[in-house]
């Protein structure tokens, strides 16, 4: 293959190729590499350490031009390095008195690390808890003669048990989601009644906080969706609209079509959301604030599988919010004709 066309070859390739004289001077650059670089215009033939934007970059390299070396040899291999906030695996090797340099972005991969690591975390954090509550109502009940007090541990016991029962179905849920496990029945239903009888089970905290709820969905809107998994992002919206309303607010749900999409809306006059938390809100296991939502209780997962169940019918979970002044979120799927 002749050098020219080599080089043309390595100008289409998603990871950044430098070719360096034994002064590191530039012999060759591709347009992935001056992308990760940031570098701008011709550069050949120029000290590649002066148009470098990166101090550690420079001295890995000063670093390599200072050895005394074989003709051919691995220099550095599998370096990671940080640019311009992405990772990269740095390679560099001699060849034929050329130094070679190579960077191959793994910011993806980085990403997903440390997404398992903090999801190991949170479901250790979100278990150790109530798994040290049984431990001390057990050891307590062991010893307890007082039949009325043994009842309470019991009851606080089962509590904590739901908890974890909660936080392993949500997981179970939301992994199916992920991997696209969970098959999407789709028909065309009625929500309003759906609605009403989540209003119906929440009831009772409702009205202790001295709540409206209102069903603004027209008895005659209709919608394409998986009515279980819809059930469920419903449950999942209204619950949290419940839980983080201020005593005396409201809750509505209305919905609504245009020529492409439907359009469901859970509205509350709650607490609302910080606009710097707005961008995080559907993550897994992320709260605006930790101490108040674990008082409320939930697996901290509820609105993930929202944006999954939505992301699966092919739409989108959104959110409007101004901290104290409430919450909107809506959810959209496609609209298919009856």
């Amino acid at each position: 293959m002749k050098v020219e066309t080599l080089l043309k070859f390595l100008d289409f390739l998603k990871e950044g190729i430098v070719i360096l004289d034994n002064n590191l001077n530039v012999e060759f650059i591709n347009n992935y590499a001056k992308k990760i670089l940031g570098i701008e215009g011709e550069v050949k033939g120029k000290s590649f350490t002066d148009i470098l934007k990166n101090s550690y970059l420079e001295s890995v390299l000063s670093h390599v031009a200072s050895k005394a070396g074989k003709d051919s040899e691995v220099l550095i291999k599998k370096e990671e390095i940080s640019i311009n906030d992405n990772v990269y695996l740095l390679d560099v090797y001699r060849i034929d008195n050329k130094i070679t340099v190579k960077f191959v972005d793994v910011t993806p991969y980085e990403i997903y690390k440390q997404a398992k690591r903090d999801f190991v975390s949170n479901v250790s954090h979100e278990l150790k808890t109530p798994i040290a509550v049984l431990q001390g109502v057990m050891e307590t009940i062991q010893s307890e003669e007082d039949i009325d007090q043994i009842r309470n541990f019991a009851k606080m016991a089962h509590r904590r048990i739901q908890q974890m029962e909660n936080l392993i179905n949500d997981l179970l849920t939301l992994a199916k989601l992920e991997i696209k496990e969970e098959k999407i029945n789709k028909k065309m239903i009625g929500i309003r009644g759906t609605v009403d009888s989540i209003f119906s089970d929440l009831k009772p905290v409702a009205e202790e906080k001295k709540l409206k709820l209102v069903n603004s969905v027209k008895p005659d809107f209709r919608i394409y969706v998986d009515e279980e998994k819809f059930y469920i992002l419903l449950k999942n919206l209204i619950e949290n609209a419940v839980k983080y309303n201020r005593e005396g607010g409201m809750v509505e749900v209305f919905a609504y079509e245009d020529d492409a999409y439907s359009y469901v809306t859970v509205k509350d006059t709650g607490i609302g959301i910080p606009k710097e938390s707005l961008p995080l809100i559907f993550e897994r296991f992320y709260r605006v604030d930790k101490s108040r939502s674990r008082n409320v209780g939930g697996t901290g997962l509820g609105l993930s599988i929202v944006k999954h169940i939505a992301e699966a019918h092919g739409g989108k979970a959104m959110v409007k919010s101004e901290l104290g002044k409430g919450s909107e979120f809506t959810v959209k799927v496609p609209k298919v004709s009856t």
